[in-house]
């Protein structure tokens, strides 16, 4: 019977039996269909699996990108609203744009279905996210507006001196404390420390005020106990914070009032709180300081006040007796010292000198100063007019040497020549005229000590000549550019020079340099420099005339002109035969007649010939102490009779009288109350200066006949 073959692995027929077994193994009851089912199964499970991985695997990367962006929106939506339903509303308009979005990315509907479920299911967390989120912003809201209004009550009660709210301020802080507990804010605990605490909050506040307004008292309140409901922890936060601004604030007091005290000016001074912060032994020193100081006062007053020449005097007074050698002999040092300094500020600033330390010229300051600008100009004038005057007098009182004698604290005479330099051309003379006005009878000290700060001569020369066409020429030449386009003019267009020029305009005004020269012998070297520049000013004034076409000579004339034409030179030295003064022909704005002028010379020729023994005059010292007052004062009159010659004074008001020795050397006459024997250029009066006696001008001169008037 034949075989039914059997298969191998390999697939190779056999008709040996059982050689190889079949891996399927199919009953004869069984199709072959009904047989490979089962591994058709596990094949369509497989394929079925692998499938769902894939979806799975699509919805989930969809998720995570979308979950991105939905976090973006959920933390947006926790900061910019408080309102949950607002935020919730904005969470799932923005939410349903973005599942739209990544729904439409899915490759097939089982994939959109996956990723819907689990999108939706995250959306609902970043719901209860954003209602937790909003509802914390709300609390600290709350919170921060508590604390505003908590802030805001205490800043009106405290800083705003509002007492009713300063009054009714525990009971609206309490109020608040009960909002911040009833609306979940604090804790029962929390709000029961609240309202134990308000006196200590309202005084925390208190203080803080204090400290700042005035630390020093405040830290002399805290140590002494006041301010009622602070707890000891606060106060002494609060004392260490006082003391912390109080220190170096208390120094600086004690130093301003100690040289307040030596110059005799008020200062207030904190003394508790010195001992209350720097302790006892800090304090001791301080009174003793204190004393000292005082004692010193006393002796700085009157050297600084004194006149010159009684300063040793003073220092001699001074008593070694406080008890401490060592310190007495330290302050009578410190004395010494001021005699030094007194005489470095008559030399550098006297008018200083007098504002520091002489109280009627600073109450005359002070009086000034109080009136407001936009009162009474004329009130405001004459206190001013009052102020300046007593600072020159005071100078005179103390025997200050005339050239010496200032009107303004130097450094703000510097900012007027300052101001002054800064006008254009054209304005220079108003702002001549306004300082005029302004210091009256002291314009030409005031002049002269803003020359000496730099002022250009040509404003001393426009103010004493007071001629409109000669003021338009000067200020107009009086710049660096003019004066280079003239130099170069001189250069490039003539066959002279500069130096020629200046030396026939110091010809022409050889008269005028005599008179200068000869009332400034002790300062010889500011007269020279003065001089110097008068002539370059002239000079340059020349060359702007020929630069028009004006002739060399016709120009130096011109120009020299306007100051041997507005002079008028008389005196006649009793040694030398010169020359000794001259009176300008304009004079505080107004042209001086002849016969005025006239009046001045022969005034002044009496007064030497006939009325030198009326004005009292002191004596010269001498050394000889067997020499009587009697004598001295006989040879006195003699040498003023024979000698003496009136010279310009210092600040070109008018003529003084001095004596003309034998070396050159001039010495001022005054009476003894230290008053100079002067003629202003303005006086027209019949009386001797400094005393009560009328001048019988009729009396003819001894020496030489007076022209009639």
């Amino acid at each position: 019977m034949p075989r039914i073959p059997t298969f191998t692995a390999e697939g190779s027929p056999t008709v040996e039996v059982g050689a190889v077994k079949s891996n399927i193994q199919i009953p004869l009851s069984q199709t072959i269909g009904t047989a490979l089912a089962p591994f058709t199964k596990a094949i369509v499970d497989y394929q079925v699996k692998e499938k769902g991985i894939e979806n799975k695997t699509e919805a989930l990367e969809l998720e995570n990108k979308s979950v991105l962006e939905l976090n973006d929106v959920a933390q947006k939506a926790s900061s910019l609203y408080k309102n949950s339903d607002q935020a919730n509303a904005y969470l799932m308009q923005e939410s349903k744009i973005i599942r739209d979005k990544y729904a439409a990315l899915a490759s097939n509907n089982i994939i959109k279905t996956m990723f819907n479920n689990s999108y939706l299911l995250e959306e609902q967390k970043k719901i209860f996210s954003v209602d937790n989120a909003v509802y914390k912003n709300l609390i600290q809201s709350r919170a921060i507006a508590s604390e505003g209004k908590e802030t805001s009550l205490l800043t009106e009660a405290i800083y705003g001196n509002n007492e009713l709210a300063k009054k009714q301020l525990p009971t609206d802080l309490s109020k608040i404390y009960l909002d911040d507990y009833n609306d979940g804010l604090i804790d029962i605990d929390t709000y029961e420390a609240k309202i134990a605490a308000i006196p200590n909050t309202v005084g925390y506040f208190e203080v803080q005020k204090d400290i700042t307004n005035d630390p020093v008292q405040t830290y002399v309140n805290l140590n002494t106990g006041k301010y009622e409901g602070l707890t000891l922890k606060t106060r002494e936060e609060l004392k260490r914070d006082a003391k912390l601004e109080a220190t170096p604030i208390l120094r600086e007091n004690i130093t301003n009032y100690l040289v307040g005290l030596e110059n005799g000016i008020k200062v207030d001074i904190n003394e508790p709180a010195i001992k209350e912060i720097f302790g006892n032994k800090i304090f001791q020193d301080f009174k003793e300081t204190q004393s000292n100081t005082m004692r010193v006062s006393v002796f700085k007053s009157e050297i600084f006040n004194s006149k010159i020449g009684d300063e040793n005097k003073i220092l001699d007074s001074f008593q070694l007796n406080s008890g401490n050698l060592a310190e007495d002999l330290k302050y009578k040092q410190k004395v010494k010292e001021f005699i030094s300094q007194k005489a470095d500020l008559i030399k550098d600033d006297a008018a200083v000198l007098i504002l520091t330390h002489n109280k009627l010229v600073r109450n005359n300051f002070d009086s000034y100063n109080a009136v407001p600008a936009e009162s009474d100009p004329t009130i405001k004038s004459q206190l001013f007019t009052k102020y300046i005057n007593s600072v020159v007098q005071a100078q005179k009182d103390m025997d200050i040497d005339n050239a010496f004698i200032k009107v303004l604290p130097q450094s703000f005479a510097k900012n007027v020549v300052q101001d002054y330099n800064n006008q254009e051309p054209g304005a220079k003379v108003g702002y001549l005229q306004s300082l005029e006005a302004q210091y009256g009878e002291q314009y030409g000290r005031v002049l002269n000590q803003l020359t000496e700060n730099g002022l250009p001569v040509t404003a001393k020369l426009v103010s004493y000549l007071n001629d409109e066409n000669f003021a338009t020429m000067a200020t107009s030449i009086d710049t660096k550019e003019e004066k280079t386009r003239l130099n170069d003019y001189v250069k490039t267009q003539t066959n002279t020079t500069f130096g020629e020029i200046n030396q026939e305009v110091a010809t022409e005004m050889e008269d005028f340099r005599k008179v200068v020269m000869f009332s400034n012998k002790m300062n010889t070297t500011k007269a020279n420099e003065e001089l110097g520049d008068i002539q370059k000013i002239i000079t340059y004034i020349a060359i702007n005339s020929m630069s028009a076409g004006m002739d060399q000579s016709k120009a130096i004339k011109q120009a020299t002109n306007y100051i041997n034409n507005n002079f008028e030179f008389a005196g006649g030295g009793a040694i030398f035969g010169n020359d000794t003064y001259f009176i300008p022909k304009n004079y505080n704005n107004e042209r001086l007649s002849k016969k005025h002028i006239e009046f001045i010379e022969k005034k002044a020729k009496i007064i030497k010939s006939k009325y030198l023994q009326d004005f009292n005059m002191k004596t010269f010292e001498s050394p000889n102490e067997e020499i009587s007052n009697t004598e001295l004062n006989e040879e006195m009159l003699n040498q003023a009779k024979d000698n003496g010659v009136w010279i310009n004074n210092a600040d070109g008001s008018g003529i003084v009288f001095a004596i003309e020795f034998s070396d050159g050397s001039l010495g001022l006459v005054e009476n003894e109350k230290g008053e100079l024997l002067q003629i202003n250029f303005d006086d027209d009066s019949y009386k001797l200066s400094g005393t009560d006696v009328i001048i019988n001008m009729d009396q003819q001169d001894e020496k030489e006949p007076i022209p009639a008037p």
